[in-house]
């Protein structure tokens, strides 16, 4: 993973979310010392709809930083057939390069554990030994809405 806009990104960000929160079942959880927070909106009306989902990375402290990863998605039509589909990552504060560290190190445990070669994008899911701190109860689905 050179940027955060490539591809290999977003595939070791998915893996990631995969690993530390399964369904995306919390809101908030903490991994490695770095604080997740998911949030997703929608709309739909008659014509279109779009879904966006919002997770922001922070770690804390004299090296902190944190990270802003977008999901957007949109349909048109009765059927709802899929239109659009964006995706970005933005580093949003601290040091760029303490940010690629964690995120290759995390790169490279996944790896590890899920025995993907180097560069693959190719994802078993046997069982992790990844141990995740869930720091809000609340469900996900709670905090979605019609965008009225």
């Amino acid at each position: 993973m050179k940027s955060l806009a490539r591809p290999s990104f977003f595939r070791m960000f998915d893996l990631l979310l995969n690993t530390t929160n399964s369904g995306l079942k919390r809101s908030r959880w903490t991994y490695e010392g770095v604080e997740f927070e998911y949030e997703r909106h929608s709309f739909t009306g008659p014509k279109h709809g779009l879904t966006i989902s919002v997770f922001t990375l922070t770690r804390h402290g004299r090296r902190g930083w944190s990270l802003m990863v977008t999901k957007e998605f949109w349909w048109v039509g009765e059927d709802s057939k899929p239109f659009k589909d964006l995706r970005w990552a933005r580093h949003v504060s601290g040091q760029r390069n303490d940010l690629m560290a964690w995120l290759r190190a995390q790169e490279v445990a996944l790896e590890r554990t899920y025995a993907i070669p180097r560069g693959s994008s190719q994802h078993e899911e046997p069982d992790s030994g990844f141990e995740v701190e869930d720091t809000a109860a609340d469900d996900v689905s709670q905090r979605t809405g019609s965008g009225r």
